[in-house]
């Protein structure tokens, strides 16, 4: 069972399409918008991990360029802010 823990452990990057999912056993799978992205085992998909391999597959599959927040929404955040 992928644990409540586990699935907060993606942070923002659930936002981004990324999943997890449980093999029944003792793996936990990585998916991103229903791709597999990697798999881990239980005590072995830490945030550190998980979001370490959502940040790669972004990089590399999507040419990423390391800001979690798109403009439009970094422009909205400012605009609430009074900035």
């Amino acid at each position: 069972m992928v644990t409540e823990t586990q699935i907060q452990g993606l942070g923002e990057f659930s936002r981004r399409g990324f999943t997890l999912e449980h093999d029944g056993a003792m793996a936990v799978f990585l998916l991103h918008e229903g791709e597999l992205v990697d798999r881990f085992s239980q005590t072995g998909a830490t945030e550190e991990s998980l979001q370490a391999e959502c940040a790669r597959h972004l990089v590399i599959k999507h040419g990423w360029s390391g800001c979690l927040w798109t403009k439009k929404e970094e422009a909205s955040e400012n605009y609430n802010k009074g900035a």
